[in-house]
Formats: C-alpha cells, sequence, structure tokens
C-alpha cells in the first residue's frame, strides 16, 4: 500500500494525524485532525520546513481540528512569525477546532485573525503567554467553547482583553480558565455572560501564593448550569448571579486567619444547586472565619451533596449545619468517616462536633456512601450511629481497599450485626 492510500486511510479511520510529508498535503482535500507538536519535527524535518509546505498548499485541503503544541523549543522573532504564519493558514482552512500550547515569553502577540475568525467552535489558548489587547474588530461568532490556560490578560486604555473575547463571543457556552499560582491578571475582575451554561474557574495559590491577589471577583452569569470553582478565598463577591445553577465542585483555600475574607455572596449564589460537591479542608472551615449558619443559604433544590473527608482531618462543625440546610437532600457522599484517634474501638471515637450524630434524625438522606472505608472499629462505631440514626435510609455503600479474605469476612459480619433505623436498608460493600 503506497503511503498516499495509507494517509487517506487514517484520514478517514483516526482521530489523530500528524502531517509528515508533503506529498500527504498534496493528496489530501479534507484533515479532520492534525496534531502537531515537538516531537513531530525530531525526525521529520524542522517546524520551518512544516510551516513552508503548509504555506505551499493555499486551497487545496480543509483541516477541522489543529492542535500545536510547542513547549520545549527557543522562540525568537523569527520563530514567533512562523507561529502566526501557520496559525493564519489553518485559520484559512476554516478550521473549527484550534488548539495553541506553545510556551511564549512576554512580548509575544498573537495574530489578530485568531479573534476575528467566523468559524472556529472551540478554541484553546495556553500556555504563559499575555493578551496585551483585544481587536476592536473582534468577533468569534461561532465560538461555543473557550479554554484559556495560563493565558494571561491585560487592560489597554481602560478596556479589559478578557471581557472584550467574552463579549466577541455571542454563543460562547462553556469557559474554562487555569491561571498561574502566583500571577495575576490585570483584569476587570467578572466574568459575566448572559449565555455561559459552563464555568471552570481554577485559581492561582495552590503551590505558591506568593503576590496572589485576594481582589474580589464576580460571577454574573445567570444562565449558568456547571460551575466550577477552585481558588484561594476572596475578600468578596460582589456580584454572584448563578440562578440557574444545577451542578457545582467547589475548593476554597484559605492561607491566612481573619475577617478580611467575605465568602457570604458566594455562599448565597449556590442556593439553587442540585448537586454539590465541596472539596479541600478549608473550603468546610470558613466557618472560622465566620458564623457558617449565617452565610449558608437553605439549599431547596439540593439533591446530592458530596464533601471530601480526612480520618484525621479537623473537626466536621460545618456538616451538621449543612445538613440541616438542605432538607431535602437524598444522597450523601463522603470519603472518609471522622472520629477521634485517641480512642480507637471505644464509643468516645465519636469527635464532640458530631454530637452523638443526633443531626441525623431529620435528615431524608436515601443513599449514604463513604469511598474510602478501612473497616477498622473506630469506623465501626460511626457506622453504628448512623445506620441507628438515619431513619429513610435505603443504602449504604462502602468502598473498601482491604485485600484479605479473612478481613473482609469480618467487615461483612460486623456489619450484619449492626441494627438499623430504617427497615429498608441496605448495606452493600465494593472491595476493589
Amino acid at each position: 500500500m503506497s503511503e498516499i492510500v495509507r494517509v487517506q486511510e487514517i484520514c478517514s479511520k483516526s482521530e489523530h494525524l500528524k502531517i509528515v510529508s508533503k506529498n500527504c498535503l498534496n493528496q489530501i482535500t479534507i484533515i479532520s485532525n492534525v496534531s502537531v507538536s515537538d516531537r513531530s519535527f525530531q525526525s521529520n524535518g524542522s517546524f520551518k520546513d512544516f510551516v513552508s509546505v503548509l504555506l505551499a498548499r493555499r486551497d487545496s485541503y480543509r483541516i477541522r481540528r489543529f492542535s500545536l503544541k510547542l513547549r520545549s523549543m527557543d522562540f525568537d522573532s523569527v520563530t514567533y512569525n512562523l507561529v502566526n504564519d501557520c496559525v493564519r493558514n489553518v485559520l484559512n482552512r476554516r478550521v473549527l477546532v484550534l488548539e495553541l500550547d506553545v510556551n511564549f515569553n512576554e512580548g509575544y502577540a498573537l495574530p489578530s485573525e485568531v479573534f476575528t475568525c467566523k468559524k472556529v467552535e472551540k478554541l484553546r489558548l495556553g500556555s504563559g503567554f499575555v493578551i496585551e489587547n483585544i481587536p476592536r474588530s473582534a468577533s468569534l461568532p461561532a465560538l461555543k467553547t473557550l479554554l484559556l490556560d495560563k493565558v494571561r490578560f491585560n487592560a489597554t486604555a481602560g478596556v479589559c482583553a478578557f471581557t472584550r473575547l467574552v463579549s466577541a463571543s455571542p454563543l460562547l457556552e462553556e469557559l474554562v480558565i487555569y491561571r498561574n499560582d502566583s500571577e495575576d491578571w490585570k483584569w476587570s475582575l467578572i466574568v459575566s455572560s448572559e449565555i455561559l451554561k459552563r464555568l471552570t474557574f481554577r485559581g492561582g495559590g495552590w503551590r505558591d501564593h506568593t503576590g496572589c491577589s485576594y481582589e474580589p471577583i464576580s460571577f454574573d452569569t445567570p444562565s449558568l448550569e456547571y460551575f466550577e470553582y477552585f481558588d484561594i478565598v476572596r475578600d468578596e463577591y460582589p456580584v454572584v448571579n448563578l440562578n440557574s445553577l444545577v451542578e457545582a465542585k467547589l475548593e476554597l483555600l484559605v492561607f491566612l486567619g481573619g475577617d478580611h475574607y467575605d465568602a457570604r455572596n458566594l455562599m448565597k449564589g449556590l442556593k439553587n444547586v442540585r448537586n454539590l460537591s465541596i472539596g479541600a479542608v478549608d473550603t468546610m472551615h470558613v466557618s472560622d472565619l465566620y458564623c457558617f449558619s449565617l452565610i449558608l443559604p437553605v439549599f431547596e433544590n439540593l439533591n446530592h451533596l458530596s464533601i471530601s473527608t480526612e480520618v484525621a482531618s479537623s473537626c466536621w462543625d460545618a456538616v451538621p449545619i449543612l445538613l440541616e440546610k438542605s432538607p431535602n437532600l437524598k444522597t450523601l457522599t463522603v470519603e472518609a468517616l471522622h472520629y477521634t484517634t485517641q480512642d480507637r474501638g471505644d464509643v468516645n471515637s465519636v469527635c464532640k462536633c458530631l454530637d452523638g450524630y443526633y443531626f441525623l434524625l431529620s435528615c431524608h438522606i436515601k443513599v449514604l456512601t463513604i469511598t474510602k472505608f478501612k473497616g477498622d472499629i473506630g469506623e465501626m462505631v460511626q457506622i453504628k450511629h448512623v445506620l441507628e440514626k438515619l431513619p429513610r435510609l435505603e443504602l449504604l455503600e462502602l468502598h473498601s481497599q482491604a485485600s484479605r479474605n479473612d478481613f473482609k469476612m469480618k467487615i461483612m459480619m460486623h456489619l450484619l450485626m449492626l441494627p438499623r433505623a430504617s427497615s429498608k436498608c441496605k448495606v452493600k460493600v465494593k472491595f476493589s
């Protein structure tokens, strides 16, 4: 089989195609997926050669998806121009999905055609460069998904480049923002869109919070259905419009104590959520900064709650309050049960913060899942209280990593002997 026929077959059956031959470009009229990275040029010529071949073929083929990943190359003005020539050419091929992962330094500017392309439906930009300005003519009428990976924005003449980019995308449904740990944007500090459906915001500060800004952030997104927010706790959240929210994943990190954090609006903005996932210890400990019961709204629609926990982590003071504020909660998932470790096997292993689990008596929970269950005596004491006090529980599902058959049998025997407040309750153990 000739090289040309082989490449044509790959194009029709595969999701990935690397251009390694000028002959390939001569024969293919529609390419579904072109993925180019540093590795592409280790044995198949240089990036300059690739761009030369690309530019030589004007309108003889189209590209549906183009991915350019250059992370280890040395960049200079000549390379910048080559990249931009490459991008312009691909945009002229009526590309639908454009992914640029290029490790540029400051001073690099994307070609303006990136922001005036009429066909691009998904755009991924990264990483490390700064977008200083978006042209006034910016228009991305087909763009539905925008991913910004460690791309920084500046404001020029009082106009925020990020705001202009979002405004230029009238069909934008999904926005993903990954930010550097210790770098902050010079931006409007607001994500505002009437039509946005999904928003993922992973802020800086997880490894190195030096230089991070605690400035207020607003989310004015009334149509948002999915919200994923991992960030340091900000000074304030002046506007939080999440009235259509269905699912939220929240992780907040606190570096400094004191009353200069104010997450009240953020928490109240989640009031309509149906599925809520809370991760990171600090998220559950905003009660150290405020009276948790006052900042939490009543989650009338909340059906499924997931909480990231650890056996030896700090107290669960916020958990009873959170369950009290969720009157219609049916499914609860926790990583690990909480108990004191000084008196393993004693009834005193129930921590004072749980007050004997009496708050469970008024819960409507039907399904409880524990994803990290070891089966030791301390955990069994907690399970006993749970089964005795949850009146509507229908399923207790435990995920255990126990490997020995005798220990598995011991766990099952203990669970079978425990009394249950609900006659409908079944206990299921998944061993992995």
